[in-house]
């Protein structure tokens, strides 16, 4: 069958396609977006370049698939490969790469003492990156690249590798859990949900999500090199990268995939009850230490973290998590509405060592500074440029920071004894100080103080490449070598009462109408028009397009 393949055939298939095929077809085989029409499309498809393309992509086990003329339902979706039969040009390729008996054969999971551990602890560190964006969304730089900074802060929360970070966020990414749009990237509205549950089901869902979005997981558990023959540098790149990622994930150790990635594709209760078994039980409880910090012996409970997070900065995630109180955070805690005597009591309540006399007066003590420096908004024209201001009664404050040079970028501007006056708004101006340890809080106009607003994008929805809108637009073209060909396209319609949008040869111009198919015969097509509730009768050879036929096979 393949044999015969013709750029015809190839056009007929993918205007047949539904949209999210044709949406993961044009964006894997990586579709010039200039295309205009699924000829081109079909065109594109078949030339030595776009196969080679698709080939580097492809795992040993695919290409020994190929070689011997077959393929897969993955492959067809690629079009590499048409019901279960390789192209012939394909063919070909895989044959070059792949000599007779040279086939990589897939390695069957094993039971992995070590991947339980490792599932458990990247999805606590998953966790504390979506914790971090849900508490301070992120103004990313151009081309949605994250500040160095934040990048820096948010790695070492993980203890993880700044150059790294990209790739421990996707898998939230590809749960839908944060999300990066309009230049910012925030948690979803599903996150806090996520955030609740137990470790295991937060496992299942990111582990799907990074599973569902890398079909070929098998072979990506070995060595990248031999498993892909004909991967270049970028796609070597791409398939270590999502390596580390499986095995951080409990999905593959040691060039093998799990029998925890199998469970949880085949029997995903069972996933969840193994990993629930390596979990160890939630505590009430921290070690809390002279030299203000906090160390949790294991997963916290929900509530006690919950409370404890407005109270301390973690420092390190993980099964055994750090956490470090300091005047910022205490600050934090008072702007959302905690009380000295109350995070005193909680704080003793969860501590094994009692409550620290250091612990207790850094609370007492920032408590006391609390609203000492207001920060506010200003009308630039009246004031100069200047966007912000802080004000305080303490003289000598003011004076401080209207010379500290770490504070230069701000333009700090004295403008009077208990006023300094900066060029940045209010909210860069609370940081900027904050980063410098001084007493600041944000009030408006009346005073009070400003809370910081939970802040949440909506869910993620998928959107498809624009190249597809494109392709279904422009629809067909139809010429003498396709008129067999759109005879079977509108028996189909007639078969499933499909109305189709064709354009029409008249004396004068072309014409577009929408019509329902009603019977094919003898060269011509009888139709009922769509818009005005008459039938007609056109001759197949004045048709010179058609499109609107997406779910025909």
């Amino acid at each position: 069958m393949t044999a015969s393949v013709t750029v015809v055939d190839l056009a007929a298939r993918i205007q047949a396609m539904a949209d999210d095929a044709l949406d993961l077809l044009v964006v894997e085989r990586q579709a010039p977006p200039q295309l205009s029409s699924t000829f081109d499309l079909a065109e594109h498809l078949m030339t030595d370049a776009s196969i080679a393309s698709a080939l580097r992509w492809r795992s040993g086990a695919e290409l020994a698939v190929l070689r011997d003329g077959g393929s897969t339902p993955r492959l067809d979706a690629l079009l590499l490969g048409i019901d279960g039969e390789a192209l012939p040009r394909v063919r070909s390729f895989a044959a070059t790469a792949m000599p007779a008996g040279g086939q990589a054969a897939e390695a069957e999971p094993v039971e992995s003492a070590t991947a339980p551990q490792s599932a458990i602890d990247e999805t606590i560190k998953v966790s504390e990156l979506v914790h971090r964006v849900a508490d301070a969304p992120v103004t990313l730089r151009s081309r949605s690249q994250l500040p160095a900074a934040v990048g820096r802060e948010l790695a070492a929360a993980v203890d993880g590798d700044p150059a790294q970070l990209e790739e421990r966020l996707e898998p939230a990414l590809l749960a839908g859990l944060i999300d990066r749009r309009d230049g910012r990237m925030r948690a979803t509205v599903d996150a806090d949900a996520w955030l609740a549950s137990p470790v295991p089901e937060r496992w299942a869902l990111i582990a799907q999500a990074w599973l569902d979005a890398t079909p070929d997981a098998a072979a990506i558990a070995g060595d990248p090199r031999t498993r892909f023959p004909l991967a270049d540098a970028a796609v070597l790149a791409v398939r270590e990268r999502q390596r580390r990622q499986a095995e951080r994930l409990g999905l593959a150790d040691r060039g093998t995939p799990t029998t925890l990635a199998a469970d949880l594709q085949q029997r995903p209760a069972a996933a969840l009850e193994a990993l629930a078994a390596h979990v160890p039980p939630a505590t009430a409880s921290v070690y809390l230490q002279p030299d203000l910090s906090a160390v949790a012996p294991g997963p916290l409970e929900a509530t006690v973290e919950s409370r404890l997070r407005r109270l301390a900065r973690i420092e390190r995630a993980g099964i055994a998590s750090h956490w470090r109180l300091t005047a910022q955070s205490i600050a934090a805690g008072l702007v959302a509405g905690e009380d000295v005597e109350g995070m005193l009591a909680f704080l003793e309540e969860v501590s094994l060592t009692g409550l620290p006399q250091p612990v207790a007066y850094l609370v007492r003590d920032t408590a006391a500074k609390f609203g000492s420096l207001r920060v506010r908004s200003i009308d630039p024209l009246a004031e100069g440029g200047a966007r912000s201001q802080a004000r305080s009664d303490d003289e000598q404050l003011i004076r401080t920071i209207a010379v500290d040079r770490a504070l230069v970028s701000a333009g700090p501007l004295q403008t009077g004894p208990h006023r300094v006056t900066f060029r940045l708004g209010a909210e860069e101006a609370l940081a900027a100080l904050l980063e410098e340890r001084y007493p600041a809080v944000h009030e408006d106009e009346a005073g009070e103080l400003v809370r910081p607003a939970v802040e949440r994008s909506p869910r993620p929805v998928h959107e498809r490449h624009r190249l597809v809108d494109r392709l279904r637009d422009a629809g067909f073209e139809v010429g003498d070598q396709e008129r067999a060909w759109l005879e079977r396209q509108l028996q189909g319609a007639i078969r499933d009462r499909m109305p189709v949008r064709l354009t029409v040869t008249t004396a004068t111009d072309p014409v577009d109408i929408e019509l329902v198919p009603l019977a094919v015969a003898n060269g011509r097509l009888r139709a009922r028009d769509a818009n005005r509730d008459i039938e007609r009768t056109l001759p197949l050879s004045a048709i010179t397009k058609v499109a609107g036929l997406g779910a025909l096979s």
